[in-house]
């Protein structure tokens, strides 16, 4: 059976809407398109009031048997449904059968036709065709495709723990074992694999989180973390990181175009833009690696087993060797070599007489008699 089919995209009469409704990140004829893969298929728009006939009838190509008419406006058709449509007309020999919305036509009919003369719907999956003539009827079409959306990642093995609060895109891929905690955030591309837990109050946008890895209360947008990194709570990783395996990225950590290696710790506090980083490094509180000179971003690039130490800048573009150590407070702006201890830092001035802000020396010593 030789099969094409046709979207007639509709304006959403009710909604007020003068472009493309999303729902769960695909536009309403994305979600209709995907009960027609595998066909090949147009998306042709129709005007309030225009004939519905005279409009497809230019795209139709009779080298197809069968010619599938549907509309955006029932973005909850599945192929299943289709299908069970196509083998009915197919099994019975009818010229057209009319579903609930929508059409399956013997493509010659079709074409030669000048009315179509049936006004009997056959009935499928009719929650398939729940329309969106207004925003409460979007609003019920995103709890259905939400519920279906769950209900398929916990039969593949997912743990929510509060499906109410739960946000799961549709070109999101959970694995087995993942458990996801209530307020969630998870949309684009993104792949968590197996085991991973996903706490409270998390964005996740176009990232792949790898097995056994945990993220808390944070945000993160186009990257990678690796198996048992733990992110969070209150991290923000901007796009393009790639985080190496057993990390540790804790609270208000900032990371933007970073490569982190395997078993570092940036604990907190701590903000990292251009970074190349080895592997077991430390990273005290409050250290700032900066990245922008007013004009250009540069990298710093840290090798294995280095220390920086808390509320120190790193100045780029700077290297530290294997196994340097920054001492705390130090401002660094030039390379360490392997092993060696940067300090940069003022010595320390101790001024006695400091009252109320201001500094009050010592009257001078009388002189002796």
């Amino acid at each position: 059976m030789r099969v094409q089919a046709i979207v007639l995209s509709t304006a959403y009469a009710g909604t007020g809407s003068t472009g493309p409704i999303e729902i769960l990140g695909k536009s309403m004829l994305d979600w209709v398109l995907m009960s027609v893969s595998g066909y090949p298929h147009k998306a042709v728009t129709l005007d309030e009031g225009e004939d519905y006939l005279t409009r497809i009838k230019p795209f139709v190509d009779p080298a197809y048997e069968y010619t599938v008419v549907l509309y955006t406006d029932t973005p909850l058709i599945t192929k299943k449904t289709v299908e069970d449509a196509l083998n009915l007309a197919y099994t019975s020999n009818r010229t057209v059968l009319k579903m609930t919305r929508g059409f399956i036509f013997k493509t010659d009919y079709l074409l030669s036709a000048a009315k179509i003369y049936t006004d009997t719907p056959f009935y499928f999956e009719e929650e398939d065709f729940v329309t969106a003539f207004n925003f409460k009827q979007v609003g019920l079409i995103a709890d259905i495709l939400k519920n279906r959306i769950l209900n398929y990642h916990m039969e593949n093995g997912v743990h929510f723990e509060d499906l109410n609060t739960a946000f799961i895109g549709c070109d999101v891929k959970l694995g087995r074992g993942v458990t996801i905690g209530p307020g969630n955030i998870i949309r684009g591309k993104t792949v968590i694999k197996d085991n991973v837990r996903i706490h409270t109050g998390c964005v996740i946008e176009d990232c792949v989180i790898d097995e056994g890895a945990s993220i808390d209360s944070s945000r993160l947008f186009h990257s990678y973390i690796g198996k048992g990194t733990t992110v969070g709570p209150f991290a923000n990783l901007r796009a393009d990181n790639v985080i190496g395996d057993r990390v540790k990225l804790g609270d208000f950590v900032e990371l933007k175009n970073c490569r982190i290696g395997n078993g570092c710790k940036l604990s907190h506090l701590t903000y990292a833009g251009d970074v190349v980083m080895g592997e077991n490094c430390n990273v005290g509180a409050g250290v700032v690696f900066a990245n922008y000179d007013g004009k250009s971003k540069h990298a710093t690039v840290v090798g294995n087993n280095v220390f920086v130490g808390s509320s120190s800048t790193l100045v780029a573009p700077v290297r530290l060797g294997d196994g340097a150590f920054v001492a705390a407070g130090s401002v660094i702006n030039d390379d360490l070599p392997a092993g060696a201890l940067g300090i940069g830092r003022a010595r320390q001035v101790v001024k006695e007489g400091w009252k109320n802000n201001r500094y009050s020396p010592p009257p001078p010593e009388k002189p002796r008699e």
